[in-house]
């Protein structure tokens, strides 16, 4: 499979260029995970949406980076890259920006919850929606022990136990030695976290949740709600904490049509 194609400025990443899109959808990945983890999202939506990706240090071309630790440290990177990316920053003057929503997976729904409040202080331009998965709202406290300082063999064991890790990265031999830096890192950022109260955002956020997800129940995931101005909708899915993989298609599908409500399925084969 060929390297996704990248722009100028290494934390974004374009994902399946689309010859005439009318809406990008900007992906922020999982703990230790890098752009690859949305590599086949192209293929399950319609040609008139883009997948971008977010690439932070410390994974794919970028492992020679040190990671970044805290949440502030994050999302000030990638506002000073929207801002200054032609995709995603101002227009020039008489075009109007194309429209696009975020979306994030366990840390990613944090990481997007926050950028989307900063691009808002900046007055940069936002997102139309906020897309979030597996991850309990933003103002539930986290009441699982920290595990980011424990040594190397006891953080790697407290990551299996929590799920925190793929089936398929497991299986990789030397991936998970390549990615533990920035997987704590990235523990990290979810673990020192403290959410401060602010407007809700001006648009609506919907929230996708595993019904068996260890780390989130579903009043947690419904507590999304408190952060949106707009319309709020939440969707259960069978399966543990990485659901998404599984029903990436359908959870998609869901995407284009709270995008736009008269949006045909996008799955091969559908009417």
């Amino acid at each position: 499979m060929s390297e996704p194609q990248t722009t100028t400025r290494p934390a974004l990443v374009r994902i399946g260029a689309r010859t005439s899109p009318r809406f990008r959808l900007l992906c922020v990945p999982y703990a230790g995970a890098g752009t690859a983890a949305y590599r086949t999202f192209p293929q399950a939506l319609p040609p008139w949406v883009e997948v971008w990706a977010i690439r932070l240090p410390a994974r794919e071309s970028r492992l020679a980076e040190p990671p970044l630790a805290d949440i502030r440290s994050v999302v000030d990177v990638l506002v000073e890259e929207l801002a200054g990316d032609e995709a995603f920053g101002p227009a020039p003057e008489g075009r109007a920006p194309l429209p696009y929503a975020l979306l994030g997976h366990s840390m990613g729904a944090l990481v997007c919850f926050e950028l989307a409040r900063a691009l808002r202080r900046h007055e940069l331009p936002q997102p139309a929606h906020l897309f979030v998965s597996g991850r309990r709202a933003p103002n539930i406290p986290d009441e699982l022990p920290a595990i980011h300082r424990l040594p190397e063999a006891q953080f790697l064991a407290e990551v299996r136990r929590l799920g925190g890790i793929p089936d398929s990265v497991l299986a990789e031999p030397g991936l998970i030695d390549l990615i533990a830096p920035a997987l704590r890192a990235d523990f990290a950022v979810c673990e020192t976290y403290r959410h401060a109260e602010e407007p809700p955002l001006p648009y609506g956020i919907s929230a996708f949740g595993g019904r068996s997800d260890p780390t989130t129940t579903p009043e947690q995931l419904a507590r999304w709600s408190e952060e949106a101005d707009g319309p709020f909708t939440m969707r259960l899915y069978p399966g543990d904490h990485f659901f998404i993989h599984a029903h990436h298609r359908q959870i998609l599908t869901e995407i284009c049509r709270d995008i736009d409500p008269g949006s045909p399925d996008p799955r091969p084969g559908s009417r």
